[in-house]
């Protein structure tokens, strides 16, 4: 799947121009660790298409798609300027050669672009990169944040990596740590939870029950 919605965005549409036309709605899907966005996105795209509209999601295929017009390693990209914890571009790229040289304001600048693209595109799902703060603002969007209580996440985390509870605490923390890092490269002095339409407690709602609130919330709003 991850390879054919890359061929999609790189073949079919990416830049160009979406036609002219009615504002289409969006998603943004925000999380905390252990919410699991992409499966709650999955299931918004099954509820979708059984009306006919024919959505689809976009996840890490925006960093491949980013890396790839930068001429940067994707692992590199992620690794070390997504989850970096405040170092800088430079010595992320120090080893690849001064022809392929991209300083993190253009890295963030590419990045944004396509968030913003699939925004204007309509009827996409962006989970996570930032999308609520990179697509503030815009037309015909729903701005969805995942949250759950510590132990809620750690229970997740352990029982869908096999991890114990220990080795689950630590994981949440380091990747809690890693996206909140990540939002302040876009934050430019928004204030990331006024971002949100809808803030969803995991911990409350089963995923069918979540899907209908964001269902319900995008109806009450005229999305």
């Amino acid at each position: 799947m991850s390879h054919s919605l890359l061929s999609y965005l790189s073949e079919r549409h990416y830049g160009k121009e979406p036609e002219k036309g009615p504002i289409a709605p969006f998603i943004t899907l925000s999380r905390e660790t252990g919410c699991n966005a992409t499966e709650l996105a999955k299931e918004l795209v099954k509820t979708f298409r059984k009306g006919q509209e024919q959505w689809h999601f976009v996840n890490k295929e925006i960093l491949d798609k980013s890396a790839e017009r930068l001429h940067l390693d994707k692992n590199k990209l992620e690794h070390d300027f997504i989850f970096a914890k405040g170092s800088a571009l430079d010595d992320v790229v120090k080893a690849l050669t001064l022809r392929y040289y991209k300083n993190d304001k253009k890295v963030r600048e590419t990045i944004a672009d396509i968030i913003r693209y699939e925004a204007r595109l309509g009827h996409t799902i962006i989970v996570g990169r930032a999308g609520a703060l990179v697509t503030n603002g815009m037309p015909g969007g729903m701005h969805v944040k995942l949250i759950a209580p510590f132990e809620w996440r750690v229970a997740e985390i352990s029982k869908r990596k096999s991890l114990t509870t220990k080795e689950a605490e630590v994981f949440v923390r380091e990747n809690d740590k890693k996206r909140n890092y990540f939002l302040e490269q876009f934050a430019t002095g928004k204030q990331p939870d006024c971002c949100f339409d809808l803030v969803i407690n995991r911990a409350s709602y089963t995923g069918s029950q979540t899907v209908q609130l964001i269902l319900d919330a995008m109806r009450v709003k005229g999305t």
